[in-house]
């Protein structure tokens, strides 16, 4: 293989990789940014169960002052009784204390299902808090895992383009601008494998005399359709058969 075609595999091996590695370096912050999202998700479910705590706490409050009001009531009206005159207006008392018990009844009903609720509420709440810390741990943890991830992956970049700079040393200018136009086209694949005949690049098929010249690996040749360097990796038997047949 030519010194100048090897240079060039070289060299876009190199850039696919750095490319590969800067894709995965802005994945990391959106991966952050879902794990404080999750943070923030669970932290407003804790916030929203300490708001019906409150709440439930605000209703038993007065529902308790609406019972006490409504025994206080009661019992004002048994004391009646004893200067009630006439059986008429007895009648009329007991039944209006009959009423007001039976309206008792069923506010204590409803403060047994306040309270009931407050307990579950508590009970909700402090399942969050758990969760909650639990959770912030886990988070934190991957973060950091994250963090360590980014700056491997920085070092491994900041090591590429060293040995970036040493290919682009060996590598005569004009194939470099080349190169450097072909990357910027073709979005970072500007040398490509031929295979079964077929460009890897733009996966149209090249021409039978074009491509035994190319197998040869000892010139630059370039794809007829897209432009993109070209080389051979002679691996496969099968196809060597087909070509000299």
């Amino acid at each position: 293989m030519s010194e100048e075609l090897n240079t060039l595999i070289k060299l876009q091996k190199i850039d696919s990789l750095i490319i590969s590695l800067k894709q995965k370096l802005e994945i990391i912050p959106l991966e952050i940014k879902k794990l404080e999202e999750k943070i923030q998700e669970i932290d407003k479910q804790f916030e929203n169960e300490k708001k019906k705590i409150i709440n439930l706490e605000k209703n038993k409050k007065e529902k308790e002052r609406e019972i006490e009001d409504i025994n206080e009531k009661i019992k004002k009206l048994k004391e009646k009784t004893s200067q009630i005159k006439t059986n008429k207006e007895y009648q009329a008392l007991l039944k209006e204390i009959e009423l007001i018990e039976e309206n008792l009844k069923k506010e204590e009903e409803n403060l047994l299902l306040i309270l009931y609720n407050l307990d579950e509420t508590q009970k909700n709440l402090n399942e969050v808090k758990s969760n909650l810390e639990l959770k912030k741990k886990e988070i934190d943890e991957q973060k950091k895992e994250l963090e360590k991830e980014r700056n491997i992956i920085n070092q491994k970049i900041e090591t590429l383009k060293e040995d970036r700079k040493k290919l682009i040393n060996e590598l005569p200018s004009e194939f470099y601008e080349e190169y450097r136009e072909l990357m910027k086209k073709h979005k970072g694949l500007a040398v490509v494998e031929v295979k079964n005949f077929i460009c890897q690049g733009c996966f149209l098929h090249i021409p039978p005399q074009l491509y035994v010249e190319i197998k040869i690996n000892q010139s630059i040749y370039h794809c007829p359709q897209c432009g993109r360097f070209l080389y051979y990796k002679p691996e496969e038997k099968l196809e060597e058969a087909q070509v000299q047949s």
